[in-house]
C-alpha cells in the first residue's frame, strides 16, 4: 500500500482542516495509508508522496514551511509531491494568479517532482485573531475604504477532489 504524508501549517486552522478533508479524498480511493502531521512533526521518510500546504499570511506562504522544505530538500528530491495554499483572497484574482504568486516560492525549493499545485478559498473569523493580525487587517481595509468582515471560502468538495487526485498518481506505475 503506497503512504501518503500531508503536511501542514496553520494559524488559525483552515489549512489544517483543508489537510484533513485532503486526507479523506486521498483515503477513500483504498490503496493508499495516509497520514498527516503538523510541519513541526513531520518527517518525509519512507512515504511515497508528499502534500505541503501553507496558509499565505502577509502575502507569503509561512516560514515554517518554508524552512520545512529547505530542511528536508534531501528527503524530497526523489519524492512525488503536491503543493498547496490556502487564502482567503481566493476569487479575487484568476487562480493562475494566485498560483504565480503564493506557490511559486515553494515550488522553487521543491526538487522532487511536483505533480499537483492548487490553491484553496480559507476562512477568517474576526473574532479569533490576535491582536497583532486584528490591527493588520483593520490598517489594511482603513485603506481599502472597506469594513472588516468574516469570510469563509472553504470548500470541502474541492479539497477531497484534490485529495482523491493525489492518490491517482499512486495509481499509475
Amino acid at each position: 500500500m503506497a503512504r501518503v504524508l500531508i503536511v501542514y501549517d496553520t494559524r488559525y486552522g483552515s489549512t489544517k482542516t483543508v489537510a484533513r478533508w485532503i486526507a479523506e479524498g486521498a483515503a477513500s480511493k483504498g490503496h493508499v495509508d495516509v497520514v498527516i502531521r503538523n510541519v513541526a512533526e513531520a518527517d518525509p521518510r519512507g512515504f511515497d508522496f508528499i502534500v505541503i500546504g501553507s496558509p499565505i499570511y502577509e502575502e507569503h506562504p509561512l516560514p515554517s514551511v518554508v524552512n520545512f522544505l529547505t530542511a528536508n530538500r534531501d528527503q524530497l528530491n526523489d519524492k512525488d509531491v503536491a503543493l498547496f495554499v490556502v487564502c482567503v483572497d481566493y476569487g479575487a484574482m484568476p487562480k493562475e494568479d494566485l498560483v504565480h504568486r503564493y506557490v511559486a516560492d515553494l515550488q522553487a525549493r521543491v526538487e522532487g517532482r511536483v505533480r499537483a499545485i492548487e490553491v484553496f478559498g480559507g476562512y477568517l473569523d474576526v473574532d479569533k485573531l490576535s491582536d497583532t493580525d486584528r490591527k493588520l487587517i483593520e490598517d489594511f481595509v482603513k485603506l481599502m475604504g472597506v469594513p472588516i468582515t468574516q469570510v469563509n471560502k472553504l470548500d470541502e468538495q474541492s479539497a477531497r477532489k484534490f485529495g482523491a487526485h493525489v492518490a491517482h498518481f499512486l495509481e499509475q506505475p
